[in-house]
């Protein structure tokens, strides 16, 4: 089994608040010395010339691409790389240039994919009513948190969740199969992780202008299997977006960084 990781790092994300002092070479670095044994692609979309030129030299990625796609494009460059790498029972992650992993992230995401076909070690705040910040639509629907099954795993506590950010794991196998609704990503102009996960995981249509616009996704793929995206509990990797950080975040993850 192949253990591929495929990254995402931009001098020109979206426009959001992240934690002060810890940069995308501090994420980078985070990532290639807890996954020492992982292949690592790079895709540098809308680097800049200094970035570029640290990635080139500072870094040993296995292959490294130059593009000006933005976010989904990039995205569907790094699956369609994925797509020529992978045999069916290889693990591939993508994640992008703004986490930082727990030690043990490896080994509890490939736990993970022992029972799920797709795998985030990032546990949303959003998905817990007590966050005390903007709440996913499904986590509104419910006492405590979004509707989950849970299971425990040799390592880590896991429950499934309707959607994650477009840093995830899964196999090769998934990869090939899935890649028809994932294309999407190669001309959209906005992210659509969200509606695509909704769609995989079969989430119930709210009647709300954004999940309406679901639909044609839904009708479209309705055909395909029911997919499991199951995150590890607590998380194994933080996210490091300001509006969606926890105190206990922070004290898990940023002290002595």
């Amino acid at each position: 089994m192949k253990k591929i990781i495929l990254f995402r790092i931009s001098s020109r994300g979206y426009p959001k608040s992240k934690v002060d002092g810890i940069s995308k070479y501090d994420s980078l670095n985070n990532l290639t010395s807890v996954f020492k044994d992982w292949e690592i692609i790079c895709v540098a979309d809308n680097c800049d010339e200094e970035l570029l030129e640290n990635l080139k030299t500072k870094y040993q990625f296995s292959e490294l691409y130059t593009t000006n796609l933005g976010n989904p494009g990039s995205f569907w460059k790094l699956y369609e790389i994925g797509l020529t790498k992978a045999n069916d029972n290889d693990c591939l992650y993508f994640i992008e240039d703004d986490y930082l992993h727990k030690p043990n992230a490896p080994e509890i995401l490939l736990e993970g994919l022992r029972w799920f076909d797709y795998v985030t070690l990032y546990d949303h705040p959003d998905k817990y009513r007590n966050s005390n910040m903007p709440l996913n639509p499904y986590a509104k629907m419910n006492q405590y948190s979004e509707p989950t099954e849970v299971i425990e795993g040799p390592l880590s506590v896991w429950r499934t969740t309707n959607s994650t950010t477009m840093s995830f794991a899964l196999n090769g196998k998934t990869l090939k199969e899935d890649k028809d609704i994932w294309s999407i990503t190669g001309t959209a102009n906005r992210d659509v992780d969200f509606d695509i996960f909704c769609t995989l995981t079969k989430q119930k249509t709210l009647l709300k202008k954004r999940f309406l616009k679901q639909l044609p996704f839904k009708h479209a793929f309705r055909k395909k299997l029911r997919r499991y995206l199951g995150v590890s509990i607590p998380g194994n990797a933080l996210h490091l977006e300001q509006a969606y950080l926890r105190p206990q975040d922070i004290s898990r993850f940023l002290e002595g960084q």
